[in-house]
């Protein structure tokens, strides 16, 4: 897709909101099914389910998808579609980058060994790598 191709995408969708502010307000969404069998859970991603599970870690088979590598996918893949977006727009030529998204677990929180550490939250750092 080239940058005027975007833009008239984009510049009826841009009236709107500047018109209307409450339509460029939206709320995503995730659902997920506890399974019965087994310390997963089903995510339905749009295109496929997804399976989560315990990490390794804290004792899962790694059979199932990592919730914490899940979040870090989405991550990378929203920073990914926006430098990409962007740069399409103001007609910046990017023919490769990298994203790169890394969040430090201590798994002795989730367990509950030591209630000191951070369970659940997580520092995430996004990168962006070098733009060809």
């Amino acid at each position: 897709m080239d940058a005027a191709t975007l833009r008239s995408i984009q510049a009826p969708i841009k009236e709107r909101y500047k018109g209307d502010a409450q339509a460029a307000q939206i709320t995503l969404r995730a659902t997920g099914t506890l399974d019965e069998s087994r310390i997963a859970c089903k995510v339905e991603t749009g295109r496929a389910l997804a399976v989560a599970g315990l990490h390794p870690a804290t004792g899962g088979s790694g059979s199932e998808l990592c919730s914490g590598d899940m979040l870090l996918e989405a991550l990378v893949a929203c920073a990914g579609v926006t430098l990409k977006a962007v740069a399409t727009a103001l007609e910046i030529p990017v023919r490769s980058a990298t994203v790169c998204a890394e969040g430090d677990l201590d798994f002795r929180g989730t367990l509950g060994v030591v209630y000191q550490t951070i369970r659940g939250g997580v520092p995430v750092e996004v990168r962006l790598g070098k733009a060809a």
